[in-house]
């Protein structure tokens, strides 16, 4: 393929958005983009973790809270000696938080979950002639959305429990232009699909806290309705088609997050079932995943605040992911990594959480190259209400 992609404000502008259900969003938004994006064993006053809603017990019992994240990136991609490059950013996510009553918190969001965006054009052999090429243009736009309700209770024996529902929606839109023949494919998705966490959490000395957990996602299908428009020289046509079936993967994960007076050191480890989703092409096959993150927080405040400089109230992060690629290119595996960087600001009654990283994928056999240079920013702002606590 010989790929041209220009600059968007778009999620994505990756030509393998056009499989599937899109490129999968991850690591776009929330306070530890940092740190790696670790969360199965987070919790903290001021955090709203809802990839583990067990951690929502660790927020601050008298305020109400509120995450909005942003980013930008610039991407590199390279297959098979074409290359293109493309800025992208947009909104990646909105969160809000707080505890309804004694043991029960409660959290609502609005998050990205896949992205389609790509521009490219192919020649392709023209059957029954010598020599002779047909130039198409393919093009896709949309993606998928969730918005999420997350509840979180607060046990006995150290012990936190959470579920997250989830309706999963958007449409997806397609294009091929060939000669004087335009086809759309228009492909429109909803449904519901929930998963749980589970925290273990204790001091083991003044200065010391150890958390401990795991989660795990349903496999949920997604039927897709699709519509299809024809326009040639003799007219235009359109009509329902029979849907498309695609799933949500199943997900299982486990992590823990050790925090000693002022560092705080995390680890994450996912597997997610890929292999569920189909694809109608033979080039690209998806696959199972294993993903590692780990992460460190530096925060000079954790023990004393009423002493410190604003340098010491900031926090500190650095963080790594290395994990393998949900598809198969052409036969072809290959291998992800990401390092990343964060600094998190008081700002009036929150904190600003900036985060840099650098993420390369390589596939064997020069099959595909991306490399992807971006920033985050998640504004976490609180509010007190206690007048109103039940």
């Amino acid at each position: 393929m010989a790929l041209s992609v220009s600059a968007q404000n778009v999620m994505t502008s990756s030509p393998y958005s056009m499989f599937g259900v899109g490129e999968i969003s991850q690591g776009l938004n929330g306070q530890n983009v940092g740190m790696g994006g670790v969360s199965y064993g987070m919790r903290g006053l001021s955090l709203i973790n809802i990839d583990n809603p067990a951690g929502l017990t660790g927020m601050d019992s008298c305020k109400l809270m509120m995450d909005i994240s942003v980013f930008a990136r610039n991407e590199n991609y390279r297959s098979k000696g074409d290359k293109n490059n493309a800025f992208t950013g947009n909104f990646s996510g909105l969160v809000l938080g707080g505890r309804i009553m004694r043991p029960w918190y409660l959290a609502v969001g609005i998050t990205p979950y896949s992205s389609v965006g790509y521009y490219f054009k192919s020649d392709q052999a023209l059957e029954g002639t010598a020599g002779e090429t047909v130039s198409s243009t393919f093009e896709g736009s949309g993606g998928l959305s969730k918005a999420s309700l997350s509840n979180a209770l607060l046990l006995p024996f150290n012990l936190s429990i959470g579920a997250n529902v989830h309706y999963l929606f958007g449409s997806i839109t397609q294009k091929e232009t060939q000669s004087s023949i335009y086809y759309q494919q228009d492909l429109d998705a909803r449904t519901f699909y929930a998963d749980f966490g589970l925290q273990y959490h204790r001091l083991l000395g003044k200065h010391t806290h150890l958390s401990l957990g795991t989660v795990y996602g349903m496999k949920q299908k997604l039927s897709f309705n699709r519509t299809t428009t024809i326009t040639s020289s003799s007219g235009t046509s359109q009509e329902k088609e029979r849907s498309i079936t695609q799933y949500v993967p199943m997900y299982l994960g486990g992590g823990l997050s050790l925090q000693h007076r002022t560092l705080t050191y995390a680890l994450d480890y996912t597997f997610r079932q890929y292999s569920v989703v189909g694809s109608d092409n033979g080039t690209v096959k998806f696959k199972d995943t294993h993903e590692l993150r780990t992460g460190i927080c530096y925060f000079p405040s954790a023990i004393e605040t009423y002493s410190r400089s604003y340098v010491q109230k900031m926090h500190y992060k650095l963080g790594f992911n290395l994990s393998t690629p949900y598809m198969q290119i052409s036969g072809k595996s290959g291998l992800n990594w990401r390092v990343s960087a964060g600094l998190a600001f008081p700002v009036m009654n929150g904190l600003l959480n900036t985060a840099f990283y650098y993420e390369h994928t390589q596939y064997s056999g020069n099959a595909f190259q991306r490399s992807v240079i971006g920033m985050t920013l998640s504004f976490s702002i609180e509010e007190h209400f206690r007048k109103i606590k039940l």
